[in-house]
């Protein structure tokens, strides 16, 4: 059964609902109590459960953080930080009274840096102190919120529906700087226009016009028209951009011969906007981009499969069957085949695409989340999937990247909310119970 929300794990993007506000007041934080059925875990590397704490059942979906000897979790209303030694409460920040909950949450040095949602309002960025939970700084976001993508060093990009492009800058809550994007206001088509950052900039679309702006000054890198490539939606298609290395992947459609819009992928170079190569897609699949050299592909038949592809020259080196997309790692990728009859995963030689091994979870549901990312957190010498039990129990198993043996597995009572986050000596995992059928 999958969980009523879950994360989206692509190389840390995430995009919120139009309707994303925030506000000023506040409110008595409330005491930390146990909740019905939800629970902040932590995890040590050999498979112990250091200590387990009740928590009020959240919608939120997102990552729990460690930011130095602090386990921040974010429930519905409130945001706690745990003792990563103990798991005791160590501080409280309750949102603004009209807040509907937390819509992001990421750590920059030693702050927690949280953007709310609130109804009748505009959203908000706070700067929380991470060992204390004072609020260092706030900032109003002037427009509701079409998408946001945190920078390398240390921003949030923000896409406006008033057509804004703004860069708020994490260590002090200042706006670095505001650009129109070239949408009209209020003329933000949803879902969003594609967007991304990476080697210190923003690259932002508009019809086919794909413009680089630095990250810190909003100055304009480069501009190029990839007409007859289109990055919009007016096709049909899911449009993308990603970049890492130097690279810029732009995912979209062009006019082929008889009306039809094939799929294309572009490896576009990030210092001058040349296009370096171009992937195009038969007719009947749809491609995308997720990773550096890494797309899915799904056929009109219904078939769905993982290309790894060379990022300098965009030629193929493997594909594998997964209909979830896999996640690189030092020691290989990971795939899952997402087969109605067996739940599996399985690692391939990062270059030749060979499996080195594969292993069954054994009559444990993979499919919880919404996200076609696959829900697996490479740790050092371990692979660690979450996963839920046949009687709705929450369950991880880690196994050893290089022979594909199970270490251990842990059961906790509850299905796992989002992707576990890496700590220190193990892991943090926020579970609640809130499922629904599929």
């Amino acid at each position: 059964m999958p969980l009523r929300r879950a994360c989206s794990v692509v190389l840390a993007c995430a995009c919120a609902a139009a309707g994303l506000a925030g506000c000023s007041g506040s409110r008595p934080a409330p005491v930390l109590t146990p909740g019905p059925d939800a629970y902040a875990v932590d995890v040590t590397t050999q498979g112990r459960v250091l200590w387990q704490v009740p928590l009020a059942p959240s919608a939120s979906g997102l990552s729990p953080l460690a930011v130095g000897g602090v386990a921040v979790f974010a429930q519905d209303d409130v945001l706690y930080g745990l003792s990563l030694a103990d798991g005791h409460q160590v501080w409280s920040w309750a949102y603004p009274e009209d807040i509907e909950g937390v819509a992001g949450m990421w750590q920059w040095q030693s702050l927690v840096i949280v953007l709310t949602r609130a109804q009748g309002g505009w959203p908000q960025l706070t700067g929380l102190d991470a060992s204390t939970g004072q609020v260092q700084w706030t900032q109003g976001v002037d427009g509701y919120v079409a998408g946001f993508y945190s920078t390398a060093d240390g921003g949030l990009a923000i896409l406006r529906l008033d057509g804004a492009l703004e860069v708020v800058d994490w260590s002090s809550g200042r706006v670095r700087w505001i650009r129109p994007s070239g949408y009209p206001p209020d003329a933000v088509p949803s879902p969003p226009p594609p967007m991304a950052v990476g080697d210190g900039a923003v690259l932002f679309d508009v019809n086919g016009q794909l413009t680089c702006y630095d990250d810190q000054t909003g100055r304009i890198r480069w501009t190029d028209a990839l007409m007859p490539l289109q990055l919009a939606n007016d096709a049909g298609v899911a449009p993308g951009l990603q970049t890492s290395a130097g690279l810029v992947y732009a995912t979209g459609v062009q006019q082929g011969a008889g009306g039809q819009w094939p799929q294309v992928l572009l490896g576009i170079s990030a210092a001058n906007g040349r296009v370096k190569w171009r992937l195009v897609a038969s007719p009947r699949e749809t491609l995308s981009a997720y990773a550096p050299g890494l797309m899915s592909v799904t056929s009109s038949s219904g078939g769905a499969w993982q290309d790894d592809f060379d990022p300098a020259t965009g030629r193929l080196r493997w594909q594998a069957a997964s209909a979830y997309q896999a996640t690189a790692t030092p020691a290989g990728t990971v795939t899952a085949p997402g087969n109605d009859s067996t739940d599996q995963i399985s690692v391939h030689n990062a270059l030749t695409g060979q499996t080195r091994w594969t292993a069954t979870l054994a009559g444990l549901n993979l499919r919880w989340q919404q996200s076609p990312a696959l829900a697996v957190l490479p740790d050092g010498p371990l692979v660690i999937v979450p996963a839920a039990s046949p009687d709705g129990r929450g369950l991880l198993t880690a196994f050893r990247m290089s022979d594909g043996h199970r270490a251990w597995q842990v059961t906790i009572p509850d299905p796992v909310t989002a992707l576990p986050s890496a700590v220190p000596g193990g892991i943090l995992v926020d579970s609640t119970v809130q499922l629904t059928e599929p």
